[in-house]
């Protein structure tokens, strides 16, 4: 009796033990399922080539330290169905996300339907960030488009709807329908449209609100006429950050070396406007641009505390308000 009292025992005993195991081993296959970094909060960008298998799919995620284990992705993979249908494309992954949370991605496919908003007056340097860190386009989508053909000025701003992983031609010619759409009918009947688009990407760059741009826009054309350089500070920003691409630093402060820029941009070096757009305006500082306002101002600038745009209608004037508002610099 005795001796089956001790034999049931050590089967509980070693099925006690295969339980405990078994959970320590679920919990640490799940362990090793988590987050690679959880205090991570960038995105990365990750390819995955068409014919790239489950292995290779793996051993990339870890090489950019996506993920904790590779065995423990592949067994993961295999065990829900997904092994055989991780898709390629472009993905924007996080090593706070779990592989769980990874595969799903990989799973559903990088292409998908997003809606993306481009604020007016960006340059194609700032548009392609928003697009690429959207995971619309790669880098060099619209940027290389640009080389090629005329489309700064007509990115027009707006809230889209985009693909990610999407060809960089489709991207821009939404871009080019829309702004076919609301602002063509705005320079019907008009003469150089080319030249207000640039007038009008600059009052869009320099100052907000309408009837600012107005003014600002009519005091560019005024010092066009009298032959004197416009000295718009956006121009360097627009300079500075073509010469830093793709990198996208901060434009100011800027020192005085870069207004010694050598650039048919430079409208400190270079009287009468540059040669193209700067940015791509709205609706607002096109129509400034078409309308612009008469008024005794030469000169403004813009209070940093406020953003008020601040006239001066002498260099005097100017240079005293740059001392009160601008504390000099």
């Amino acid at each position: 009796m005795q001796l089956g009292v001790n034999k049931y025992r050590k089967i509980l005993l070693a099925a006690a033990i295969f339980i405990a195991v078994f959970f320590f081993a679920i919990a640490c296959f799940a362990l090793e399922l988590g987050p690679a970094d959880s205090s991570s909060s960038g995105l990365l960008v990750f390819r995955v080539k068409a014919g790239d298998g489950l292995r290779e799919i793996a051993a990339s995620l870890a090489a950019e330290h996506l993920i904790k284990s590779r065995a423990a992705f592949e067994i993961w993979a295999v065990l829900n169905g997904s092994a055989t249908v991780l898709k390629p494309g472009n993905y924007r992954l996080s090593r706070s996300m779990t592989s769980q949370e990874i595969i799903a991605e990989l799973a559903a496919g990088s292409r998908r339907e997003i809606s993306v908003t481009i604020p007016e007056g960006l340059s194609s340097y700032e548009i392609e960030k928003i697009l690429t860190d959207a995971g619309v386009i790669e880098t060099g989508g619209i940027v290389g488009l640009k080389s090629s053909t005329t489309i700064e000025g007509m990115l027009f701003p707006d809230t889209y709807r985009f693909f990610t992983d999407s060809e960089p031609q489709e991207v821009v010619n939404k871009f080019l329908e829309n702004f076919k759409t609301k602002a063509g009918p705005l320079s019907e009947g008009k003469n150089s449209p080319e030249t207000n688009l640039i007038f009008a990407s600059l009052a869009e760059r320099e100052v907000p609100g309408f009837e600012d741009q107005r003014i600002v826009a009519g005091i560019l054309k005024k010092r066009i006429a009298a032959g004197i350089p416009l000295q718009v500070d956006a121009t360097i920003c627009y300079i500075k950050a073509a010469r830093s691409y793709p990198d996208n630093p901060p434009c100011y402060p800027l020192s005085p070396l870069d207004f010694k820029i050598d650039s048919p941009y430079n409208t400190y070096l270079h009287r009468g406007l540059p040669p193209g757009p700067i940015g791509n305006p709205g609706v607002s500082a096109i129509n400034a641009a078409l309308n612009p306002q008469k008024s005794p101002y030469w000169y403004y600038l813009s209070e940093p505390a406020t953003g008020k745009t601040i006239f001066s209608k002498t260099l005097d004037e100017q240079e005293e308000n740059r001392v009160k508002y601008l504390k000099g610099k």
